[in-house]
């Protein structure tokens, strides 16, 4: 799964389960792995909000510059 939003992330969450230890607790290997695979998720969500943000900049700026005519650019 990528991650797009934090909902996606927060579905992570809810399925988010360790692996026991032999003598109790949980194994600190899958706590790591699972960390990783949750900061994955979190670049994965970043990335695509960044996108979104570039594109609705974009959008703003030449939105500007129609309404101002196209002098400036």
């Amino acid at each position: 799964m990528s991650a797009r939003n934090m909902e996606d992330i927060a579905e992570v969450f809810k399925t988010l389960k360790f692996k026991k230890a032999l003598l109790g607790g949980v194994s600190e290997k899958d706590v790591w792995r699972q960390l990783d695979r949750l900061q994955k998720e979190y670049r994965s969500a970043y990335e695509c909000q960044e996108e979104r943000f570039g594109a609705l900049l974009k959008e703003r700026e030449e939105e500007i510059r129609r309404l101002k005519g196209g002098a400036d650019g």
